[in-house]
């Protein structure tokens, strides 16, 4: 039977001062007015409390005595580590003050402690006691869901494959690394983006590629960026001359689209989708809103009719010229399955009006114009490299830090899934920038083909959100950034937190069932999705976490 233990540290303690005043010096609180008036009892703690940090450290006590013998005893609960005596002194009316030093273990528990130090005097009695009290290093936070309100389905995560006509050849991903990204085992990637090539004999090019992604389990999409000369004429826009699609070559595009969905259907890659324009707004193939408008509503069915659906406009910053066009559009809207674009023109830093309203703009299309009509958005490219180029020395690299991926990347993800987003598709997937290392080896800091980062900060909703639908989620911590989502028959339930703080945070989530079991994983700087600590305990889940770190939970109930 285990007893509670008392450690006797300060045997003789009074004489034990004496010494330190002979060599230190008298301290004195004779101008202190609260010590004095506290100056009641022959043996007491000045204060009957101390509150101290999480972090192991020391605090000092103080003790009044009328130079009588005593002790100080402590409880043995692993809180206090040593009791010492720092100096002592005397004051007029023959009372003595004594500094005691308390030293304390890191608490690194969600929990706060409590040791309580008692002063025992020459009688063996109790004189007075006080409580030292210490805060956890993991503070918790309460996070709520709502498994009965249903937000959008997600569809998944992933990026795109490099293209052959603009890599060269060792930039290419391999099956080993396709196996890295796409397999459950690895980042659980399941969405994988192709370039409709202009050269139709460069289409070979993708299919093994494609294969090995689907037999993961990608579905695969493809977007056009050049319409191909023999098709294109030149138009000014804002100054500038650029490639675009003659009208009376409409046909022939809208043939080159289905010839392409068939290649690679009788090549064994089934096209989930298929673009109508890589950013139709920029360089690569101009086209006007309306004739987007135009060539959705004539040849959108028979595209569609080839077995894939259609998507668009997939502007370069879902810019609501081209996106608005095809919404509030009945035809053009009825011939597109998906409303796709990237986020170039500004998403985040909400302190600026421009961008606040982009995202407000954004966030709100599923429930403005596509939930009613059962349709989804897509982000289907974008990229972070700041610090890529030489030239800017200040911020030379900035990409490679974690902050900067979690303040980027990972804030991003965020916003569009709590903005309804149905699937978030990166750019190259393999580039030091991307979800796996390159061989470029003065940017690169991973290993070529090994994981990035950013491969890891998606792989936290890959593995953990995809094919779910989002529920409602909050947490009272305003830097927590918290989404949850659960599966069609709602015995799963899984949570991806952001904590953007500096903290140790605990996840304290009410659970649905008193069956449920919580297990969880963890990136910030120093680990990649490793095992965190979870625990069931009074019908919540409790998950640590570190300050500047993604978790994901999965909840089985």
């Amino acid at each position: 039977m285990k007893t509670n233990k008392r450690k006797h540290l300060m045997e003789g303690m009074a004489v034990l001062a004496v010494s330190i005043v002979t060599a230190f010096g008298m301290w004195s609180c004779s101008d202190d007015d609260t010590i004095s008036a506290a100056l009641t009892v022959p043996l007491s703690f000045v204060s009957d409390s101390i509150a101290v940090d999480y972090t192991a450290g020391s605090a000092t006590a103080v003790v009044e005595s009328d130079g009588s013998h005593y002790r100080i005893e402590h409880s043995d609960n692993g809180v206090i580590t040593a009791v010492r005596a720092v100096s002592g002194g005397s004051r007029e009316g023959g009372r003595r003050f004594d500094k005691v030093r308390i030293e304390y273990a890191e608490n690194a528990s969600d929990e706060a402690r409590q040791a309580t130090l008692a002063l025992i005097g020459a009688d063996g009695k109790a004189k007075s006691s006080l409580t030292l009290t210490q805060k956890p290093k993991y503070e918790t936070v309460d996070v709520t869901t709502d498994i009965s309100i249903t937000h959008q389905h997600v569809t998944g995560f992933g990026g795109m494959y490099n293209p052959s006509i603009w890599v060269a050849p060792a930039d290419r991903i391999s099956a080993g690394e396709l196996e890295r990204m796409y397999s459950p085992s690895g980042l659980g990637h399941n969405i994988l983006r192709l370039m409709i090539y202009p050269d139709e004999n460069r289409w070979a090019d993708d299919v093994d590629g494609a294969r090995r992604a689907q037999a993961l389990g990608a579905i695969i999409f493809a977007c056009p960026w050049d319409c191909g000369d023999e098709r294109a004429d030149k138009v000014t826009v804002n100054g500038k001359s650029l490639k675009h699609l003659r009208a009376d070559k409409y046909a022939d595009y809208a043939d080159h689209l289905v010839r392409y969905v068939d290649f690679m259907r009788q090549n064994g890659v089934g096209i989930y989708a298929i673009s109508v324009q890589n950013e139709p707004d920029m360089d690569f193939t101009y086209w006007s809103p309306a004739e987007i408008v135009d060539f959705t509503k004539r040849f959108g069915q028979k595209i569609r009719a080839a077995g894939t659906r259609l998507m668009g406009p997939e502007s370069c910053g879902y810019n609501p010229d081209y996106t608005d066009a095809v919404l509030t559009d009945a035809e053009a809207m009825a011939q597109t399955d998906i409303l796709a674009g990237h986020l170039y023109q500004g998403f985040l830093d909400t302190t600026q009006p421009y961008t606040a309203q982009r995202r407000k703009y954004v966030c709100g299309l599923y429930d403005n114009h596509l939930k009613a009509a059962g349709k989804t958005w897509w982000m289907t490219e974008h990229l972070f490299n700041d610090g890529q180029d030489k030239d800017n020395a200040d911020n030379y690299l900035e990409f490679q830090k974690w902050t900067y991926s979690l303040n980027h990347l990972a804030l991003e993800m965020h916003h569009c899934m709590e903005g309804n987003c149905s699937a978030y598709v990166y750019w190259y997937l393999k580039r030091f920038y991307g979800m796996i290392g390159d061989n470029d080896p003065e940017r690169n800091t991973t290993p070529e083909g090994e994981p990035t980062k950013n491969g890891y900060i998606m792989a936290h909703y890959a593995k953990y959100a995809k094919g779910m639908d989002r529920i409602e989620a909050s947490a009272v911590a305003p830097d927590l950034l918290v989404t949850a989502y659960a599966n069609a028959s709602r015995t799963e339930m899984t949570l991806v937190a952001i904590n953007m703080g500096d903290g140790f945070r605990c996840l304290s989530i009410q659970l649905p069932s008193a069956e449920a079991t919580a297990e969880a994983v963890e990136t910030n700087d120093n680990v990649d999705m490793a095992d965190a600590h979870a625990q069931v305990k009074g019908g919540k889940a409790l998950v640590r976490m570190s300050g500047k770190g993604i978790v994901s939970v999965q909840i089985k109930m």
